[in-house]
């Protein structure tokens, strides 16, 4: 039994092929094997990967598992902590792309890519497509981003990129049988990371919180990974057109309190 999986995006199927193979030669959880990936045709005008079938279902639309023990839960959130500080432990002497990082400075990255993403946020606003207390707060957080990113980041390391409870596949005992679905996996802060674990229900599973009680995270963690995640919704929704309303709700709503607990107000 084979996984099929379409992609919408131009050159989704080899980035995320490359980004699997590389994450299965350090995961302490199950990676998926990618057999080979298919380029659209005329014929067939959509591009494929093909990868190994995994057993179980996703920890976010099978919601029985929100029901189990706190201990089989807590033992699922240190799994998932596990693995992703295992990936975090395997760095790059340059960040960036997976496959060809060219920055001495995790800023010199990200400042440009998120000032992009913040003027392309203002367009979609002035468009009626992007909330005012959403662009309200993303220039806000902007506005105190040398404050917010002080702490110098000294380690290029790997990221999945998106791992939330969506792409955790477990049987119904949370036993874990596979991660899945990396999204531009790179070499970055290791904390661009972890505001995925508190999307969808991961909270519900204390799986932010369970990270940062067994590894070392800097001293603004909370409002770096709050800023991270609402730019990086933005993003998606700039890339794909469309975004996930209640987790950027959410996310709004973090930055916001992460911005008044360090005295920050618009």
């Amino acid at each position: 039994t084979l996984t099929v999986k379409a992609c919408r995006v131009a050159g989704m199927q080899h980035n995320e092929s490359a980004a699997l193979k590389k994450l299965a030669e350090s995961s302490l959880l199950h990676i998926p094997k990618v057999y080979f990936t298919f380029d659209a045709t005329d014929e067939i005008p959509m591009d494929f990967i093909i990868e190994e079938f995994v057993n179980g279902t996703d920890c976010f639309t099978d919601f029985s598992k929100l029901f189990l023990s706190k201990k089989r839960k807590a033992k699922f959130a240190d799994e998932i902590a596990d693995c992703l500080a295992n990936w975090h432990s395997v760095t790059c002497n340059k960040f960036g792309s997976l496959d060809f990082p060219e920055y001495d400075n995790w800023l010199d990255f990200y400042r440009p890519f998120a000032q992009d993403i913040l003027q392309t946020a203002a367009e979609l606003n002035r468009k009626k497509r992007l909330k005012d207390s959403t662009l309200n707060v993303m220039q806000t957080a902007w506005k105190n981003f040398d404050y917010i990113f002080s702490e110098p980041v000294k380690e290029a390391s790997l990221i999945h990129g998106d791992l939330n409870v969506m792409n955790v596949m477990s049987d119904k005992r949370l036993n874990i049988t596979a991660i899945i679905d990396p999204l531009e996996c790179k070499w970055a802060d290791k904390e661009f990371d972890l505001f995925q674990l508190r999307n969808l229900t991961g909270e519900c599973f204390g799986l932010y919180e369970a990270y940062k009680r067994k590894y070392p995270v800097s001293e603004k963690c909370d409002l770096k990974c709050a800023f991270y995640a609402v730019y990086h919704e933005v993003y998606c929704l700039i890339s794909t057109g469309t975004n996930t309303e209640i987790i950027l709700a959410a996310a709004v709503k973090r930055l916001k309190r992460e911005l008044k607990k360090a005295g920050i107000t618009s």
